[in-house]
């Protein structure tokens, strides 16, 4: 009978096949379309079964990756943020009390991966002095930069009106790239492998940069959302 880090293996390995497959998809078809939606759909579901899937596993013993576990963290942040600003954007709200706790919640969650994060990559530097300190290290300071835009849209210095899209795509794109990251990392190996964990990020930097640029709106609204 399989033990529970079986399991959970499949279902990590199932579900990050399905979110890399669906993300794809998603990202490549026109945007607010069926496809698009409906993909998307599954590329979020699957995704959040991956990163939670990761932290079970990072804690399972002998089997403890606090690595495995940030970064399992860092994916379901943006995901989950990522789905977030869909749903402010179709329920017209404004950042007030009305979803104070939920983004706080939130917020504090990428806040304490995103720092652990930056702990591991200054730990891992001192201690092996190697090239691999600058994957924890990055992924940390990714996560720190959408806190950092999480908290202006819940203190209302930016409205979501005007923020949604952008941050919809980054974060979107973010946890796709982390499914790239995982399928490269698994099946291609090379000495310095810290280039395989931080390739996918340079491209989808680029990616995020691109589809920005391209779907969201040219002039700045100014206007409250109402």
């Amino acid at each position: 009978m399989p033990d529970l880090f079986d399991v959970l293996i499949v279902v990590h390995v199932a579900c990050g096949t399905i979110g890399l497959v669906s993300g794809t998809i998603a990202a490549a078809v026109a945007k607010g379309k069926k496809l698009h939606n409906g993909s998307g759909m599954v590329f979020f579901y699957a995704m959040v079964c991956t990163g939670l899937s990761a932290i079970v596993i990072s804690c399972l013993p002998n089997h403890h990756s606090l690595f495995l576990m940030a970064v399992g963290g860092f994916t379901l942040h943006m995901v989950l943020t990522g789905y977030r600003m869909i749903w402010l954007k179709r329920h017209q709200l404004r950042s007030d009390k009305l979803r104070a706790t939920n983004d706080w919640l939130l917020l504090f969650f990428g806040l304490g991966f995103g720092l652990f994060l930056v702990v591991m990559a200054g730990s891992t530097a001192i201690t092996t002095k190697q090239l691999f300190a600058l994957v924890p290290g990055v992924f940390g300071l990714i996560c720190l930069v959408f806190v950092s835009a999480d908290a202006k849209l819940i203190s209302g210095k930016e409205i979501i009106k005007n923020k949604w899209l952008s941050n919809h795509i980054s974060r979107m794109i973010g946890a796709l790239v982390a499914s790239y990251t995982a399928f490269l990392v698994v099946n291609v190996h090379i000495q310095q492998n810290w280039i395989l964990w931080l390739l996918p990020s340079a491209v989808g930097g680029i990616v995020i940069w691109r589809f920005r640029r391209k779907y969201t709106p040219k002039r700045r609204l100014t206007a409250p959302l109402l």
